[in-house]
């Protein structure tokens, strides 16, 4: 069993105590900043994917189709490559920005709201709008489009095409 969790359970003992539980019994977990959706993926046959993405409750879906599959154990694999494993430090790497600021950072220049953008990294509004204001405090930007420009210029995020 491979599965990546979001970074934020680092920080939720009970999910950490799950997520050790999981790895004596000999899965492998990874963490990554963001999960651009919730999935289940079964002996490269199956899929599992949820109704709504903002409420799991609603129900789930059950995928066999060999290309849907296939093109979601392919996105699982990329996420994997990239996602930090578990007893790892996620900014193991020297970058400009943390994981977590560069993904809010991505977030805002796409112009999500501060509860969509706190909805994709597993953290509070509060705590995106926090990590908003001290990446505009950081980059001397007096509005979010004042940022993005900042940001560019400074490398931290791609120019747009």
């Amino acid at each position: 069993m491979r599965t990546v969790y979001l970074d934020s359970i680092r920080n939720h003992q009970p999910t950490r105590d799950h997520v050790n539980w999981l790895h004596t019994l000999g899965a492998q977990v990874r963490t990554t900043v963001a999960l651009p959706v919730r999935m289940i993926i079964l002996d490269r046959c199956e899929a599992v994917l949820p109704n709504d993405t903002a409420d799991a409750s609603v129900g789930a879906l059950v995928l066999h189709g060999q290309g849907i599959v296939a093109a979601l154990c392919a996105l699982f694999e990329s996420i994997w490559a990239s996602a930090t494993p578990l007893g790892s430090s996620p900014s193991a790497v020297q970058e400009p920005l943390p994981p977590q600021e560069r993904e809010v950072l991505r977030l805002l220049a796409q112009g999500l709201t501060d509860e969509a953008i706190a909805n994709r990294p597993g953290v509070s509004p509060r705590t995106a709008r926090r990590i908003a204001a001290d990446l505009m405090t950081r980059l001397e930007a007096r509005s979010r489009f004042e940022a993005g420009v900042h940001a560019v210029q400074n490398g931290w995020l791609p120019a747009s095409r």
